[in-house]
C-alpha cells in the first residue's frame, strides 16, 4: 500500500521492496491517512532517540486540497512525542511552494539548504532544510 501511494506521488516512487526495507528498519514509522475507507496519503518518519526525519511524505492527488496533509503531520508528531521525540527534521524542494507552506503552518523553521539535492532528469534543485520542535 505504502508504496502504491508513493508511486502515485512521485515521478521516482519506492517499489515496494525498497519500501518494506525502508519500514522494517528499527526507528521507522508510517502512517496512512485514509477517507472514506480509501487510502488518500503517507508519511514515513525516521527516528533515533530524540530526533526525527520526515524520510517521505505523499497525498494521492484526488485528495490534496482536503487537509490530508494536516491530519498525517498532526498523527506524525503525535506519535513521535509519544516516543520521546523532540526535535524534526526535514527536506523539501525549494520549488515546492505548497509543502513549504505546510510545514511552515506546521511549525517548522528554514534552518539550512542542501545544493543540489533533488535531481529531476537533468535537472538539480535545491532543498530546503527544516526543523521543528515537537
Amino acid at each position: 500500500m505504502y508504496a502504491e501511494i508513493h508511486a502515485a506521488c512521485f515521478a521516482k516512487g519506492w517499489n515496494e521492496s525498497t519500501m518494506r526495507q525502508m519500514l522494517l528498519m528499527p526507528g521507522a514509522m508510517g502512517l496512512i491517512a485514509y477517507r472514506d475507507d480509501r487510502p488518500a496519503g503517507i508519511a514515513v518518519f525516521a527516528y533515533s532517540v530524540d530526533q526525527a526525519d520526515i524520510v517521505t511524505f505523499g497525498v494521492l492527488p484526488d485528495f490534496r486540497g482536503k487537509r490530508v496533509s494536516d491530519e498525517l503531520m498532526d498523527a506524525g508528531f503525535g506519535a513521535l512525542a509519544r516516543r520521546g521525540i523532540s526535535e524534526l527534521f526535514l527536506e523539501v524542494a525549494v520549488d515546492n511552494p505548497h509543502a513549504i507552506a505546510l510545514y511552515e503552518r506546521h511549525g517548522f523553521e528554514r534552518v539550512g539548504k542542501r545544493p543540489n539535492y533533488y535531481v529531476r532528469g537533468d535537472v538539480k534543485t535545491d532543498a530546503l532544510v527544516m526543523r521543528a520542535a515537537l
